[in-house]
This record gives structure tokens, C-alpha cells and sequence, in this order.
């Protein structure tokens, strides 16, 4: 079966190298950023302007990313990355370092979501391999092995538990990652993480699941429901999690926790008058 990046209209393949990169929607740093790639995910490339390429990352997003972000790979070497032994990262951020210790030279950072091939586990540190090549060792503790992640069915507990590790990461617009997350790249990234692909707007989110009456009282909701917010179908531009007792949580100024109950110390009455939908995508 293709996957994505195997496609007759890219003239190149290329595998993100850094634990984050901007995607943009012009070839150059001014330019706004529309959403951002993670370390270790193929992209297919499409063009080349100004050493930017114009990319698509696994979520369908496109946009250009500099080329200092991009190792760039033949079809067997992108096969060969993805067929290979791999983790995926699991904490919100870690190190690889040079050896297995705590005190050794750092060779990059790494945030959830960030996928590495396996190379030996020794003690408490796995050896990985970067996508140029370099090898060094990751503390065991901040990964699951992907063969695992993919047998996860996803329990509401699981999801809350996630989302709640993001608390206080700040607001940033195109931001999937925990150095900074948007509305819906904080959504997708807690459902990725338990093995869930979410698309990556709000809008395109809000079209997933079965409906959930609203009222005044909330009291069809359940954990791990979405709520989206907005003044119709087509204007929906915030997205949150469902926790239970009215209260939910987003990323908006950071990752935090609000409330449709007005009695509630953290009722956000603003978001309140926007609720327009609400969906359940979790058995």
C-alpha cells in the first residue's frame, strides 16, 4: 500500500531532523507559520525556492520548511527508516546524548511525538539513530516502542492523563508540539499519543464522531468528548477536551483548564457564548 510521501508528484523525499521544525506558508523565516513538523517524519518534496522546500506533512498539511531541517533521502533509505525498528517519543521533552549517562554531551533535543529508529538498549538508555545519520542514547523512560503504541486502543483515562501532562505550555499559533501548541495541534497531538490520528484543524476535527446534545447542563457529555467553538459551522476556530463536571481542557494563552459552569471559579463566559458543537470520538 503508497503511503503519502510515496507520490509521482514529489521530486524529492525527505525526513524532518530536528525535534521541531517550523512549516511556513512562504519560502522565508517572515513568514507565518501554519504548522509544524517533528523529527523523524518522512515528507515528500515538491519544490524548491530561496532553501526552502514546499512539503507535505502525514496530516495532509502543506507548506515550505527550510532545507537545514530536511535530510534528504532516496525511496529505499525512507523505506528502510520506516520498516526498521522505531520508538516514538512519549514525554514532553528528553535528550539524546552522546553516551549513556546523564552527564554526556547532548546531540539534540526531542519532544513527544518524535519518532527515532532502535539501535541496542543498554541499562536504563536506549541507542537510537537520527535521521542523518548519527547515533546516540536516549533515556528508556521517555518512549514506547511504536510497534506498541500502534495495539493501544484508546481509553478516556489514557487521553485525560495525556492532556494533562501539557499544563502551562504556552500559546503558539501553527504549534504542535510542546513548545508551543494551537487549539487543535494540542488536540491532535494527545490523540496521536494514544494512538489516534486527528486531522489537524479545528473544523476538520469537528466533522469526526457522533453529535452530543447540548443543554444547559451538560449532562450528555462525557470525558473525553470534544467541544468546539464558534459562531456557525463554517467560523468553528477553537477546540477542547471534555473532563468531566463542566470543566475541559485547551490551549488558549497556554494549556489550561476552563469551565462552561458559571459558578464554576474557572468559567470562561466568552467561550461559553461560542460553544457550538460538541462530538465523541472515544467509545
Amino acid at each position: 500500500m503508497r503511503t503519502y510521501w510515496e507520490t509521482a508528484e514529489a521530486e524529492q523525499i525527505g525526513i524532518i531532523q530536528v525535534s521541531v521544525a517550523s512549516l511556513r506558508a512562504l519560502p522565508v523565516f517572515q513568514s507565518e507559520m501554519t504548522s509544524q513538523l517533528l523529527l523523524g517524519t518522512i515528507v515528500p518534496i515538491f519544490e524548491e525556492r530561496n532553501e526552502f522546500y514546499y512539503v507535505q506533512n502525514w496530516d495532509g498539511y502543506e507548506g515550505w520548511v527550510n532545507r537545514h531541517f530536511v535530510q534528504l533521502v532516496d525511496r529505499s533509505a525512507a523505506l528502510e527508516w520506516t520498516s526498521a525498528p522505531r520508538l516514538f517519543v512519549t514525554t514532553p521533552w528528553g535528550v539524546v546524548r552522546t553516551q549513556p549517562d546523564d552527564e554526556s554531551t547532548i546531540l539534540t533535543d526531542v519532544v513527544a511525538c518524535n519518532i527515532l529508529r532502535i539501535q541496542e538498549r543498554r541499562g536504563g538508555f536506549t541507542r537510537v539513530k537520527l535521521p542523518d545519520g548519527r547515533c546516540g542514547w536516549l533515556a528508556n523512560d521517555h518512549y514506547v516502542l511504536e510497534q506498541e503504541l500502534k495495539t493501544i486502543r484508546p481509553q478516556v483515562s489514557a487521553v485525560l492523563a495525556t492532556a494533562k501532562r501539557f499544563l502551562g505550555i504556552p500559546y503558539l499559533w501553527g504549534g504542535v508540539s510542546p513548545k508551543g501548541f494551537d487549539c487543535s495541534g494540542f488536540v491532535q497531538t494527545v490523540f496521536r499519543l494514544n494512538n489516534m490520528e486527528l486531522p489537524r484543524d479545528a473544523g476538520q476535527m469537528a466533522s469526526l464522531g457522533k453529535d452530543v446534545a447540548l443543554d444547559d447542563s451538560f449532562r450528555r457529555l462525557r470525558p473525553g468528548d470534544l467541544l468546539f467553538f464558534g459562531k456557525t459551522s463554517r467560523r468553528i476556530n477553537h477546540v477542547a477536551i471534555y473532563l468531566g463536571k463542566g470543566r475541559y481542557i485547551h490551549a488558549r494563552g497556554r494549556v489550561m483548564v476552563n469551565s462552561l459552569l458559571s459558578d464554576d471559579p474557572c468559567f470562561e463566559g466568552y467561550l461559553r457564548s461560542l460553544l457550538f458543537r460538541a462530538s465523541r470520538i472515544l467509545p
